[in-house]
């Protein structure tokens, strides 16, 4: 990385997900320090989340493209105001868009202080991502605030409260007196100072949900329901997992985090050692 004047990295999918796990956990233990960020879209995606039918993304849909536009200006709004990174949205052109789609999007961007591409790379190579690299380079020259959504002290209910509520929009984080009582219990062993992530299934519940919580449908509830879980998160952290992370009833589910090996990978393992996972 020393010999190179830029390195890009795929953060991960999702500005709410990969992106939020990158910048709170890699970044946070590694020191990297991103310079610019890219939000990668198509306009099939964002008619799909507007409420199109799989069937009909390859139709010029004005209304389906203005309902799930409200998608792509979340995951905008979590890089640049959430973690203070400046953004460039590049959509990946497809042979059905229309100039019209494109105009929209560009327009919508256009109102966050946000720059949009369309990218045509697929087709015509290097040359269908001139643009969008000369803006990258703008971009990393000016300057940014980056930060990341928790302070590194925080209690382990406050971070998970940043995650659901900053990143993911809920309106509250609940836990019966069980699971709170274990968070109190992992804060007290000395694991508040480790990175908190919450994960997706593969699958969600309800396909229906579509677009982004909150704003014109209903809030999240997040609602932690059994014992905070360490499977399944990155070495040095520790993961909640959302089972379904759509709505159901209006609610979603952060569940599992493990004590018991959470608290046996101290014992085995030196403060340092486990600082350099």
């Amino acid at each position: 990385m020393k010999l190179v004047d830029y390195v890009v990295t795929e953060a991960g999918f999702g500005a709410d997900l990969g992106a939020e796990k990158f910048i709170d956990i890699k970044c946070r233990k590694s020191g990297l320090r991103p310079s610019a960020a890219v939000i990668v879209g198509t306009v099939r995606a964002l008619k799909y989340h507007g409420g199109a039918d799989l069937k009909t993304v390859n139709q010029e849909n004005m209304a389906a493209l203005e309902r799930g536009i409200v998608n792509l200006e979340r995951h905008v709004e979590n890089v640049s105001k959430h973690y203070g990174i400046p953004c460039v949205v590049s959509i990946n052109r497809f042979t059905y868009d229309t100039p019209r789609e494109h105009d929209f999007i560009k327009a919508r961007m256009a109102k966050l202080g946000v720059p949009a591409v369309i990218a045509t790379h697929w087709g015509d190579g290097s040359r269908g991502a001139a643009e969008l690299a000369r803006i990258v380079v703008e971009l990393c020259e000016t300057k940014n605030s980056f930060r990341f959504v928790y302070g590194e002290n925080d209690s382990l209910w406050e971070k998970i409260s940043a995650v659901a509520q900053r990143i993911y929009r809920a309106s509250e984080v609940t836990a019966d007196a069980k699971v709170r009582n274990q968070i109190r219990r992992q804060d007290a062993v000395l694991l508040f100072d480790r990175p908190a992530t919450a994960r997706r299934p593969r699958k969600p519940r309800d396909q229906r949900a579509r677009g982004a919580p909150g704003g014109r449908r209903r809030v999240h509830r997040h609602d932690l329901r059994r014992r905070p879980d360490h499977a399944g998160a990155p070495q040095g952290a520790l993961g909640g997992q959302d089972r379904h992370g759509r709505r159901k009833g209006g609610r979603a589910v952060l569940s599992r985090i493990d004590l018991p090996r959470v608290m046996a990978r101290m014992r085995t393992k030196d403060a340092a050692e486990w600082n350099n996972c």
